[in-house]
């Protein structure tokens, strides 16, 4: 479960932002912000395959 917490809570910020209509007004600002979220993931995802959590 641990392993998927940090991508849960990511992807619930990501709902905030969206819930409180944080995202920027244009079309390109939108796309950036959503590339971010995504490269963030990805990134995450990459680390935690490299450096998995509890194994020594």
């Amino acid at each position: 479960m641990l392993y998927w917490l940090p991508r849960l809570c990511l992807l619930v910020l990501a709902g905030v932002v969206v819930g409180f209509g944080f995202f920027p007004e244009t079309a390109e600002g939108l796309a950036y912000t959503l590339l971010v979220i995504v490269l963030g993931l990805g990134l995450l995802s990459l680390t935690l395959y490299v450096f998995p959590p509890g194994k020594s």
